[in-house]
């Protein structure tokens, strides 16, 4: 397999899909480094043509980034911490989380429906434009289109609601 070429094609797609997971520019420029020294130690596995590059690469990411979270939650030892203060502690995080996600339901909930999948697809699930169109059917360039569309909204959207509640 051609890996120079291989890497100049999809190392920004990586690179997005895991720092928007990680949301960390130096974890996600090692995580998108160690994604392709993996592919190219195992490339034995399989040959260029039985496998989607793209989809072989985000695997391998989720699966490093799922590695690293496992190992950071076995580094910070939770006996060490008083029992109140834990229970304290999660539920900032859960609190948290739960903030985050209605935030990202309301959102999408502002969004006509093909807006919201596209949005689900491309950010959410990390898909590329070139696997969102084909899975809608569509156009690539219909999806860039849409996509920017619905971003805006959203923030023309977020911005209209701020600006009211300011003002009451």
């Amino acid at each position: 397999m051609d890996w120079e070429k291989i890497w100049i094609d999809h190392w920004k797609e990586i690179y997005i899909y895991v720092f928007l997971r990680v949301r960390h520019q130096q974890e996600a420029e090692d995580l998108t480094q160690e994604t392709f020294i993996r592919a190219i130690r195992t490339e034995e596995r399989y040959t260029e043509e039985s496998v989607n590059i793209s989809a072989l690469l985000k695997m391998i990411a989720r699966n490093l980034i799922i590695d690293k979270w496992r190992k950071k939650q076995r580094m910070e030892d939770p006996l060490e911490l008083e029992p109140d203060q834990l229970l304290e502690d999660q539920g900032k995080d859960l609190g948290k989380l739960l903030e985050q996600k209605e935030q990202v339901d309301y959102a999408l909930s502002l969004l006509k429906e093909e807006q919201r999948i596209i949005i689900v697809l491309r950010l959410l699930q990390g898909h590329s434009i070139k696997e969102t169109a084909a899975v809608l059917g569509k156009s690539e360039n219909y999806v860039k289109v849409t996509q920017f569309r619905a971003i805006q909204r959203i923030k023309d959207l977020m911005k209209k609601q701020f600006l009211e509640e300011a003002s009451q």
